[in-house]
């Protein structure tokens, strides 16, 4: 089918969270004309939800080698140190950065930026903004200004569809449905994928709806290497009671909250020495252990030792919505349990986000730059997508060559199928519950195989190397090769690392490698220069 060319931008950036909009403000300021492509509204996406805050080194008693050691100890032996390093070293300038346009971190009586205490921090260093809403105020700002910046245009309800190349085989645009409906190219010299993570193809996760590997999938299909795809986290403390899944911030536990069972016994220190500021991974599969112990939902994260007024300053928002949803904070506790939160693998990328495909970039959720290595610090994926956008954006205008490419169409094969909506909604609804229990928490090679077995049946079906432009049965084709993939890599490790806990294989690494995916190719493992695995143990 032909395909009309209907611009002609710079720079194309996929995705409109904190990253993206960074790439895009900063490449605008230097003359590049920039497209911003976002799937529903331009402040849906992970960003918005973001409640913590970002890690930065500030006090006094700290410093940006104590903040390495903290991402590297998280990491569990699989941390790109030189990366974290300089991600670290540029984390003041660029949280001035931010505040040059415009964000208002919360201060402390002295008047300088609160700094609170997050898992597996050392010391108290993520600043905040709004209390427990620092990605929606954030995200609010970065929008305001893009859409005053005249080198930005930013096209909403757009579902980027497939990379598209020329016949040297360079990205040089995206195959786009737009809110009309209406199938057409735009064309770019460079394109950044900014597409956050992909919590989506669990059943339960703090990730919206806009969250299914879109655009991971996509570098794929064009020939982008993955790395590390098996590597998920999963937030412990997420509320599920009368409603969408909200997250409860880890700050809540950084200033004093306690995790206990329904029987009410206190069980953090028991699976760590760091008790309710254990490392993500530790504490979630703790609950995990915990709700098969006492065949239960949830457990209760107790707030006692907070005073009413201050809780409701300090997290406004966690607050509020326990109201609605009537809970009783300060008698029962907050029911919380383990979701899907963050995709810790995704595109390879070096730290200037480039992809190992010409002219395609990545930076956030979606890039796999070795930073967060076999698990994530907290607080450390908005310092990611507040640093990493600099060193990009530097390294694109340094390599930047204007392609004189005078394509006016694309003539692309697409899925002949038709599929019925309500099969896809229940083919995605099973594909979330199958996920959840076999790439979840805990992963076995018997279920991890069975569930391979029912992806190849689904890929057979579905057809997911066949373009459609039905984008609800392309996100589902996405989410379908996404799972795959995730599940040939968490079977090929045969080991724990971090937040890949295999129980028949309890073992860690003799030497931490990545996990690479292409392709058309098997996949292999690409050793490089790590620290000694580092992981606690859990009963």
């Amino acid at each position: 089918m032909r395909f009309n060319v209907a611009a002609k931008y710079d720079v194309i950036v996929i995705g409109s969270g904190i990253s993206g909009l960074i790439c895009a403000l900063e490449l605008a300021k230097r003359n590049k004309t920039v497209c911003v492509l976002t799937k529903e509204a331009v402040t849906e996406g992970s960003s918005l939800y973001a409640q913590g805050g970002i890690a930065v080194p500030l006090s006094e008693g700290d410093s940006a080698e104590k903040h390495l050691l903290d991402t590297i100890k998280a990491g569990s032996g699989l941390t790109d140190i030189n990366v974290a390093r300089e991600i670290v070293a540029h984390s003041v300038s660029g949280l001035e950065s931010l505040i040059s346009y415009g964000i208002k971190f919360d201060s402390s009586l002295q008047d300088k930026i609160h700094l609170t205490k997050e898992a597996a921090h050392s010391v108290s260093r993520v600043c905040h903004v709004g209390g427990d809403a620092s990605g929606k105020y954030i995200t609010k700002v970065l929008v305001d200004r893009a859409c005053r910046e005249p080198n930005i245009s930013i096209s909403q309800g757009t579902f980027a569809l497939a990379l598209l190349t020329d016949k040297k085989e360079s990205i040089i645009g995206v195959l786009i449905e737009d809110v009309t409906r209406e199938h057409y190219a735009l064309l770019a010299n460079d394109i950044v994928i900014a597409s956050g993570g992909a919590g989506q193809i669990f059943e339960n996760t703090t990730n919206p709806k806009v969250c299914t590997g879109d655009g991971i999938v996509m570098s794929y299909q064009a020939g982008a290497a993955l790395q590390d795809l098996e590597m998920i986290q999963f937030h412990p403390t997420v509320l599920f009671d009368n409603g969408d899944p909200f997250l409860i911030t880890e700050a809540v536990r950084g200033e004093g909250g306690r995790l206990k069972n329904i029987k009410g016994e206190y069980f953090a220190n028991q699976y760590h020495e760091l008790g309710e500021l254990a490392p993500r991974d530790v504490l979630s599969r703790a609950i995990f252990f915990e709700l098969e112990k006492t065949n239960s939902k949830h457990v209760l994260l107790d707030i006692t030792n907070f005073s009413e007024d201050y809780f409701k300053f300090r997290f406004p928002s966690v607050y509020q919505t326990c109201l609605d949803r009537r809970v009783e904070l300060f008698k029962t506790g907050i029911p919380v349990s383990p979701a899907a939160h963050y995709f810790i693998g995704g595109i390879k990328c070096d730290l200037s986000g480039a992809a190992n495909r010409e002219h395609l970039w990545c930076v956030g959720e979606c890039a796999s730059n070795g930073f967060h290595g076999a698990n994530r610090l907290a607080s450390n994926s908005l310092l990611e997508c507040m640093v990493a956008p600099h060193f990009l954006v530097s390294k694109l205008l340094e390599d930047f060559k204007p392609n004189p490419n005078n394509i006016t169409y694309f003539e692309i094969d697409l899925d002949p199928k038709e599929y019925n909506d309500s099969i896809i909604f229940r083919i995605a609804s099973d594909l979330k519950k199958n996920n959840s229990s076999a790439l979840g928490l805990i992963r076995t090679k018997s279920v991890l195989s069975q569930h391979l077995n029912y992806l190849n049946s689904l890929f057979e079906s579905l057809s997911p190397d066949k373009l459609s432009l039905n984008c609800q049965v392309q996100e589902l084709k996405n989410m379908v090769t996404l799972s795959f993939l995730i599940c040939q890599a968490a079977l090929k490790r045969e080991h724990s690392l971090g937040v890949h806990y295999r129980q028949d294989f309890l073992n860690l690494p003799d030497e931490c490698k990545h996990l690479v995916s292409c392709k058309n190719t098997e996949l292999y493992w690409l050793s490089q220069t790590f620290l000694t695995p580092v992981t606690a143990n859990t009963k």
